[in-house]
């Protein structure tokens, strides 16, 4: 019988679910009687994901190339200790699927023949990089092998958004929105894809253009 293991890496996470994943993660490790001698320790640990946090919320709010950079380099150091504390985690579990889901890392599914996707989450929609121009982020989803995302910025006569052509993606954090009038409202959603087939929609966000 196959043993219950968590995954060890997250290097192709956003960096908005990371975020998350590291915060919980640090709050279900702290203190957990199942592992008494994690390492890194939760002293090393707890100032990592702090420190990567609070540059990833600086570095969101557009922030200039110095804190982006910062934010990178923070975020190579959380995956690195991501890395070595989840290793640790399965050496210490043994495969046991409750012990592994108390230190608050994803656990890794059974195999099975593969689902469809399911809906995407954490859309967000930023400012691009000229007027007019919109960036679209959402959480990647691991068994997906593209997303399709459509927008639109008007309504129908019963206040739906009348969403124009499918744009395709296999990037869940640099999609460019362009030519749009300042002032507009835009309204995008964004459903996932694999072998199986089309997972649903997710619920649409929006943003005025500036």
């Amino acid at each position: 019988m196959r043993k219950a293991t968590i995954y060890q890496s997250y290097e192709k996470w956003d960096d908005y679910s990371l975020s998350t994943l590291a915060g919980r993660t640090l709050a279900s490790m702290t203190d957990n009687l199942n592992f008494p001698e994690p390492r890194p320790t939760m002293d090393d640990y707890t100032v990592i994901v702090n420190d990567y946090r609070e540059k990833h919320e600086i570095a969101s709010k557009r922030g200039s190339q110095l804190e982006i950079k910062a934010k990178d380099n923070a975020r190579a150091l959380v995956l690195q200790a991501m890395k070595e504390l989840s290793f640790y985690v399965n050496t210490v579990a043994k495969g046991d699927g409750q012990i592994l889901a108390s230190s608050g890392f994803e656990l890794v599914p059974p195999p099975q023949s593969t689902a469809y996707p399911g809906i995407p989450k954490n859309l967000r929609l930023l400012d691009g990089r000229v007027s007019g121009e919109l960036r679209f982020m959402f959480g990647s989803l691991r068994i997906a092998w593209e997303y399709e995302y459509q927008y639109a910025i008007s309504l129908d006569a019963n206040s739906d958004p009348e969403w124009g052509e499918l744009h395709r993606t296999t990037n869940s954090r640099a999609n460019y929105i362009s030519g749009l009038a300042p002032g507009d409202r835009c309204y995008v959603r964004v459903r996932a894809r694999n072998g199986k087939g089309t997972g649903d929609w997710s619920e649409a966000v929006s943003i005025i253009v500036r």
